[in-house]
């Protein structure tokens, strides 16, 4: 079963990845040390998220400093990147990022759900985009840029989908929507080109949002083929995101997934949405 896992792992993608230098919270390891995990355990790659900073230049070190492993580089539109930004958008494209997360920690949902807020939301009280969100896409269709909806409501993540694929963005990811989303908001999310993200993260006992077993029934449901399984690891109590891969490899073949499908989930998947990751 080792080598089972092992075989798995080595050119898995992991779309979901954090690290340190981190300003609001502790991390488990730096990004030189996540990528040397990576790196090790023969990924192809990860995105590097931040909640709080762009990404692509740190990406394009690492990339160099390991040939052969893909780091993508991407950026979240929280306040500190100006939140719904063009430019910024614009300027991580030029640098080579693959990723653009709609807000997270600043999204109005996310915030309002914590008991605080007004946060940024993606819609006017007329539940329309606002014109930099169709800018921002139009920018993303420009440079084949990945749309990962964030920490918004299902309803703005719906809006957004429905004008990304009008817009000709080809690469959408809905943000660990489970708990969150309801199944026929999911099966919209999925219609319109998405594919659905459940995070190993959710399955730990710092969160236990989930059981595998849940997860697993989850993405029988959906379709394999339009599901990714990531691991948003980078915690200071979480093992490194390589790990955290590895034990989500795991898990899914324990309860029974065969490994083609645990290997689209962590694989085929996640490269089709990452497309080509510069190298440096």
């Amino acid at each position: 079963m080792n080598e089972e896992i092992d075989d798995i792992l080595k050119g898995s993608f992991d779309l979901h990845v954090h690290a340190g230098p981190d300003a609001s919270q502790e991390r488990r390891l730096d990004a030189m040390d996540t990528a040397r995990e990576a790196y090790q355990a023969e990924m192809s790659g990860f995105v590097l998220k931040s909640h709080e900073y762009p990404t692509a230049p740190l990406a394009q070190a690492l990339n160099r400093m390991y040939p052969g492993l893909s780091v993508a580089g991407s950026v979240a539109l929280n306040r500190s990147a100006g939140g719904l930004n063009p430019d910024a958008v614009s300027v991580s494209a030029g640098l080579g990022a693959r990723v653009v997360w709609m807000p997270t920690f600043d999204a109005d949902f996310y915030l309002r759900s914590q008991g605080r807020g007004p946060g940024i939301r993606l819609t006017d009280d007329s539940e329309r985009l606002v014109r930099e969100v169709v800018d921002i896409l139009d920018i993303m269709a420009e440079h084949d840029m990945v749309l990962a909806s964030g920490h918004v409501s299902p309803v703005e993540a719906i809006a957004l989908f429905e004008a990304a694929k009008e817009r000709g963005v080809r690469r959408i990811i809905a943000t660990h929507p489970a708990g969150i989303a309801t199944d026929e908001e999911q099966r919209k999310m999925a219609s319109l080109g998405a594919y659905l993200e459940y995070t190993f993260l959710a399955c730990m006992p710092s969160v236990a949002r989930t059981t595998v077993d849940e997860l697993v029934a989850a993405v029988r449901s959906f379709g394999v083929g339009r599901c990714v399984v990531t691991t948003d690891f980078g915690q200071w109590m979480n093992p490194p995101a390589a790990e955290g891969m590895r034990m989500a490899i795991a898990s899914l073949l324990r309860v029974g997934m065969t490994t083609d499908e645990v290997s689209t989930l962590v694989k085929a998947n996640p490269l089709e949405l990452i497309g080509d990751v510069p190298a440096s």
